[in-house]
């Protein structure tokens, strides 16, 4: 991405800080209100950006949220991983830590988030570069009826093993088709500074499912995949086989309350 674009996309971001920490003026201030509210799941293949991360096996996942006043969220998420086909396990656990801000743009929900991937797990030797690494996010949400539209952008610094600088831009699409089924779809593109000196690239990804729900039950089945082949797939982004190839993904949530 060209300087200009960054200093944009920079310049959003601080604007996010900003009316983060502004005060709400309101003749009546509502009473602060904390929720705690978490879920675990299981999938049949945990892909981030539509690259497993779990060698397209079964992984168990969860994650708690803790929601305050004004729009204001901590969370932790956790799932099983394995990136090494040599040595299954190592890592087997990614650990993120994230908050973050809603904020109320003219009916448009801005989510600004802070989020660190951790592998608290990884066996890694001495000077060597570790898969732990940070993005911003920035998020804008809009409901049109029964449709929602989403778009993102993400930035770090250094990707994981030190892959230099990474941005992401994608977008998701829902459809409520009725009170317990939706349909959706999501598309984006990963740039990744270092992936061209090993022979890797930059990647397009995208998925398509329907969503059913049932209490605090919900089954997500969706086909997901990437653009790239098995060789730019494994000189980069992940040593397993095939993890960048499509398949068919299915992920059963239960959704809980702690708090209030």
């Amino acid at each position: 991405m060209n300087n200009l674009t960054k200093m944009i996309l920079g310049a959003v971001s601080l604007a996010g800080v900003a009316l983060s920490v502004a005060p709400a003026f309101a003749e009546d201030a509502p009473a602060p209100t904390w929720t705690l509210t978490g879920y675990v799941a299981a999938t049949s293949d945990y892909r981030f950006r539509g690259i497993s991360q779990n060698d397209r096996n079964f992984a168990p996942q969860g994650s708690l949220n803790l929601n305050g006043p004004d729009g204001f969220y901590v969370g932790a998420w956790a799932s099983q991983v394995d990136f090494d086909p040599t040595s299954s396990g190592n890592p087997f656990v990614e650990l993120d830590i994230y908050g973050g801000k809603h904020t109320d743009l003219w009916g448009i929900d801005w989510n600004f988030m802070p989020y660190y991937y951790a592998y608290p797990s990884a066996n890694v030797p001495a000077g060597a570069p570790r898969p732990d690494y940070f993005e911003l996010i920035n998020q804008l949400t809009k409901a049109f009826g029964p449709v929602s539209l989403q778009a993102s952008y993400a930035w770090s610094n250094n990707l994981a093993f030190d892959g230099g600088e990474g941005n992401a831009l994608y977008g998701n699409v829902t459809y409520t088709l009725l009170d317990w089924l939706s349909i959706s779809g999501n598309l984006g593109h990963q740039w990744a500074e270092n992936a061209r000196l090993v022979g890797s690239r930059d990647y397009t990804y995208g998925d398509f499912g329907a969503t059913a729900t049932y209490k605090g039950f919900a089954l997500d089945v969706r086909y997901s995949g990437t653009d790239l082949g098995t060789a730019q797939c494994g000189a980069f982004y992940m040593a397993t086989r095939h993890a960048c190839s499509g398949g068919v993904v299915a992920t059963l949530t239960y959704n809980f309350t702690l708090l209030p």
